[in-house]
């Protein structure tokens, strides 16, 4: 297995996440992370590197190695990984779950950890205070801050490029990020005990897959409107799943569906990274929640059905012991849900798993580095896929690396692309 050895080389291959572990490893001034041609969050080399940078980066980079968590005695579902606990809930707040994208659990976990001290403060990501069609990190330390951040932002972020910063700060505090954002913590937590003594909840939403702010622009233009007179902008909530809504300054109003946003323009917009993730579903994470979809015979509707559900797992002791301290003070309501549900409502998932094997055998006979999936289960996972789904996944891969269309611009070219010019 070829994995990559630089920064340089996980970026311009496509496999950086955007997280901005790098720049809060080295600094502003050696890296910086910023908005890419392409529409992705990445750095920008102010410098070159020295080895030792190089391996600082290397040691923590989930576009070099994501392996999962260690599961003791626990044998992990091929698919979803390790389940310690399974069940569909919503938080109890009616405010909390109106706004969030499902029903709340992660706002409600993360409000039960402020009101409760047992943590200063969420870094978690919200809307740009500068441009609501972006997205900042926050570290929010009241009721009020964090459920200002709910809701889905379906774009770049960089919610790590200060995770540094905090941990020097002493302060202890839960993280809410992607699936891989919290597999580099996890990265990081093997060489800075920092991280496992005062960040005690990584808690991730199952994921599928980050778009660039390419996306946000062209859904703006679609509604024929001008990005600068944007006053709100949402990709879901106020509602299960809720439209995608925008709002403009002279006053005009512009929604749509989620199969609207999702199907006919966020998948064509995704980074190359994300078709070739193995963890789309946290398994990093002590808890991670996801829509409870419902069900229309064998699949899942996105139509929109009021109050909303989240199907959520614990993964670690650490997570299920949360959740039952929530559910006892009354922050989450749950019911069962069984493995069979989670099969069916998020098939989605398996076939991505199931062309993971497949997908990183193309880019193997191209010579291309890929992320090392360690326990992640690629293989048994990859075994179980039909010869129709491996032909798939293997042929549109090796097709795109021979086309070169998984490469990104250098993180030597200097610039990053203006807001106001990456639709």
């Amino acid at each position: 297995m070829r994995v990559a050895d630089s920064i340089e080389t996980i970026v311009e291959r496509g496999l950086c996440t955007g997280c901005g572990a790098c720049e809060s490893l080295l600094g502003k001034d050696v890296l910086r992370m910023g908005l890419s041609p392409e529409g992705f969050m990445r750095p920008r080399g102010q410098r070159p590197l020295r080895q030792d940078e190089q391996k600082a980066v290397m040691q923590v980079c989930a576009g070099r190695s994501q392996t999962g968590l260690a599961t003791g005695k626990t044998v992990p579902h091929r698919i979803f990984g390790t389940m310690l606990h399974l069940a569909k809930g919503h938080a109890t707040d009616p405010e909390i779950r109106f706004r969030s994208a499902t029903g709340g659990v992660l706002t409600a976990l993360a409000v039960y950890l402020v009101e409760s001290g047992e943590v200063d403060g969420i870094l978690q990501v919200g809307v740009s205070a500068d441009n609501p069609l972006l997205n900042e990190a926050r570290f929010n330390a009241t009721r009020e801050q964090v459920v200002a951040s709910s809701g889905s932002r379906y774009g770049p972020s960089a919610p790590l490029k200060d995770v540094g910063a905090l941990l020097d700060s002493g302060r202890r505090f839960a993280f809410i990020g992607k699936p891989c954002d919290v597999a580099t913590l996890r990265n990081l937590a093997r060489v800075d005990p920092r991280v496992d003594l005062q960040i005690p909840h990584m808690l991730a939403m199952v994921c599928g897959g980050n778009p660039s702010i390419a996306a946000t622009y062209n859904i703006v233009r679609r509604f024929g409107e001008d990005h600068r007179d944007v006053e709100e902008f949402r990709y879901r909530g106020h509602g299960w799943p809720g439209p995608t809504y925008l709002r403009v300054k002279q006053g005009r109003e512009h929604s749509q569906t989620y199969d609207e946003t999702w199907f006919s323009n966020l998948t064509y917009e995704l980074m190359f990274r994300c078709k070739i993730c193995a963890d789309g579903t946290g398994e990093h994470a002590d808890v991670v929640a996801g829509d409870c979809w419902v069900m229309e015979g064998d699949r899942p509707s996105h139509r929109e059905a009021g109050d909303g559900w989240n199907m959520h797992i614990a993964r670690t002791e650490r997570g299920r012991q949360l959740i039952e301290d929530a559910v006892v003070a009354g922050y989450i309501h749950e019911e069962a849900f069984s493995v069979a549900e989670l099969e069916a409502m998020h098939d989605d998932h398996g076939a991505k798993k199931r062309s993971v094997l497949w997908r990183l055998a193309g880019l193997a006979l191209t010579g291309q580095p890929y992320p090392d999936y360690g326990a992640l289960r690629v293989v048994q996972s990859g075994l179980a896929a039909s010869w129709r789904e491996r032909w798939t996944a293997f042929r549109g891969t090796l097709a795109r690396s021979l086309k070169r269309r998984n490469r990104e611009s250098p993180i030597t070219s200097g610039t990053f692309v203006a807001d106001t010019k990456t639709s």
